[in-house]
Formats: structure tokens, C-alpha cells, sequence
């Protein structure tokens, strides 16, 4: 034995007796068995950051399904200062739906359901066809179109094949954190081409203040600005591009979805309970079949299917080295 400082040291054991040789080898086996199953539950369970993001999505996103989180790349969570909403927020010196709703017309079709010629909503803006496949909502009209659907002043329900985005999103997602490009979303189910996915919700902005947030996000090389541009025609003032959607603070599972230069999803302008075409809602359709596991995405930088009518975009003054750097990370 030995001292230092007048404390007895043991000396270190440079080799430990085999487990074989011990009395209580069932002692022994028990203790490696509960260390495996530790271990394997440690590996199960979600970390606390992912299971936190859970919670505040089951708190905040009531718009569909419930969305899960999957995260085993760090201990990122909810992202700062980030608020889940599942309706638009207007902002300074935008005009709100319902003092717009004077200038609605409704249909008067019988039964709640709107068939074809006989709804006027669908005879006057669409020739009397329907936006949507009857049997299974599928989207029925070419990207470009504008989509404009049943409204509050139509006799029609919420059943009228005429108001599927009004239904809500009924698709099965979860979000995911990569490992080079952050958080994106994914199926979880199978997804139909043609599918309804969400609405870009976020807050509605003038332009001239979506030209100073952009500034600004261009500086940490990001950007949620989405011009609502689909009627902008620069021979026509009351057509121009006044309004921009900012889904930086507020948004949906939107929110999360990353570019690709070959998505799965197309952009479609969908008027519902607004009597404004400049404060259309931008809506989310799969453009194919999306498989399980798959993550969903859309083109940041021009409009998913070119359209002579419209070119809706993410902040069309993206530096070019920042389309560069969305490009670079899609791997399409």
C-alpha cells in the first residue's frame, strides 16, 4: 500500500477477473441484460427537444392531422421566437377579408352540393367545370389558374366539392431535421397527385415593407417572403403586386418546406372568402405521387410551372448567390 499526503493510495488493478470466474454469474448476466436494455431505451426514446416540439405542435397546429418530429441529428427544437398559425395575420395598412366581403357573390345551388352550369360560382369563373375531381378532391385545372372556390355568401356546405381547401390539410406529415439544410417535411403517408397539402399562411405585408424585411433576411441568407403577384400586370395599377406573405415569425408547416429545382409540389392562387385577387391565398398541391418518406418541396426561386398569367416567387431580389446556395442543397 501506499501514501501520499499521508492517504492510503490502493494500488490500480491492471487486470479484472473475468466475468466466468465470479460467484453470482447470474448476478452478473442480469446486470449486462438490465445495461443493454438502458441503453436500448436510450436510443428509443425521443430527446427531450424533439418530444418539447411535439408538444407545441399538438398545442398550435389544429389545422389536420397531427404532426409528428423527427430529429436525430442535434438538439435543435421549436426554432426561436417561431409562432405556429393556422389562419393569415394582417398587417399595418392591409386591408381585412371581411371589409372586403361586400363585393362577394355566392351561388344558390340546392342540396349544399354545387354541380357544374347549374352553380354560378363555377359558371362565371370557370366555364361551369369543376376546379376539383368530384370523387376525391384532386386538384382538375392546369398550374397558372386561378382556383376560386364556394365563399360564405353560397348556400352550398362544407361538403361542396367547390371548397376543398376549406376542408383543411388531411395529409399525414412530420417534420425532419437534415443534417445540411436544417428542418424540412416529410410523408408520412402516401400522398395522391393533385392533393390539397396547406396553405402558406403566414403575416400579409405591404410590399414596400416586404422590401425592408427582405434587406434583412438577405443579410442571414434566408428569406419567407412570397409575393402575392399572380394578378401583377404593370399596365394595369389596380392589378400591381401590392401585398407579400412574411412566414419568418408566423407560419405553418409551410414554414418548413425546403426548395428543390425538381419539387413535388405546385403553387396554385386560391380565392375563397375575399373579395380581393391581390389578397389571394397561396395553396399547396402534390404535383405527383409522394411516397412515405419522402420530404416535400417547392421552387423557391420561380414559380413551379411557368405560366404567361403569373410568376409567383419567393422575393424575387434573392441575391444570386443565394439562389446558388438553396440550389446547392436540393441535389435534384
Amino acid at each position: 500500500m501506499e501514501y501520499t499526503n499521508g492517504t492510503a493510495v490502493l494500488p490500480v488493478e491492471e487486470e479484472y477477473e473475468p466475468s466466468s470466474n465470479l460467484d453470482c454469474p447470474d448476478l452478473v448476466r442480469q446486470f449486462n441484460r438490465e445495461q443493454r436494455m438502458k441503453e436500448e431505451a436510450a436510443n428509443l426514446n425521443p430527446p427531450k427537444n424533439e418530444l418539447e416540439f411535439e408538444a407545441f405542435l399538438r398545442n398550435h397546429a389544429r389545422d389536420g392531422p397531427p404532426i409528428s418530429v423527427i430529429n436525430d441529428i442535434d438538439d435543435q427544437g421549436v426554432p426561436p421566437d417561431f409562432q405556429y398559425v393556422d389562419e393569415y395575420i394582417y398587417g399595418e395598412n392591409v386591408p381585412r377579408p371581411e371589409t372586403l366581403r361586400e363585393t362577394l357573390f355566392g351561388c344558390e345551388c340546392e342540396d349544399g352540393i354545387c354541380k357544374g352550369f347549374k352553380c354560378k360560382c363555377l359558371k362565371e369563373m370557370n366555364k361551369g367545370m369543376l376546379y376539383y375531381k368530384r370523387d376525391t378532391g384532386q386538384v382538375n385545372v392546369r398550374p397558372g389558374n386561378v382556383i376560386i372556390e364556394c365563399n360564405s355568401r353560397c348556400s352550398c356546405s362544407a361538403r361542396c366539392p367547390n371548397r376543398v381547401t376549406q376542408q383543411g390539410r388531411k395529409v399525414y406529415l412530420a417534420i425532419k431535421r437534415f443534417a445540411e439544410k436544417g428542418w424540412g417535411v416529410i410523408a408520412t403517408k402516401r400522398i395522391e397527385s393533385g392533393v390539397f397539402i396547406t396553405y402558406y399562411y403566414g403575416e400579409i405585408i405591404t410590399s414596400q415593407e416586404a422590401d425592408i424585411r427582405g434587406n434583412k433576411y438577405d443579410e442571414v441568407g434566408r428569406t419567407y417572403l412570397f409575393d402575392l403577384d399572380f394578378c401583377d400586370d404593370p399596365s394595369n395599377e389596380t392589378s400591381a403586386c401590392l401585398y407579400t406573405i412574411d412566414a419568418w415569425r408566423f407560419g405553418n408547416i409551410s414554414h418548413f418546406f425546403n426548395h428543390s429545382c425538381d419539387p413535388n409540389l405546385v403553387v396554385y392562387p386560391v380565392m375563397t372568402d375575399n373579395g380581393d385577387m391581390r389578397l389571394h391565398h397561396v395553396a399547396f398541391f402534390s404535383k405527383r405521387v409522394i411516397e412515405v418518406g419522402e420530404e416535400l418541396t417547392f421552387d423557391y426561386v420561380g414559380s413551379v410551372e411557368k405560366h404567361e398569367s403569373t410568376e409567383m416567387t419567393l422575393d424575387e431580389n434573392i441575391k444570386p448567390e443565394m439562389i446558388e446556395k438553396y440550389r446547392c442543397k436540393c441535389r435534384a
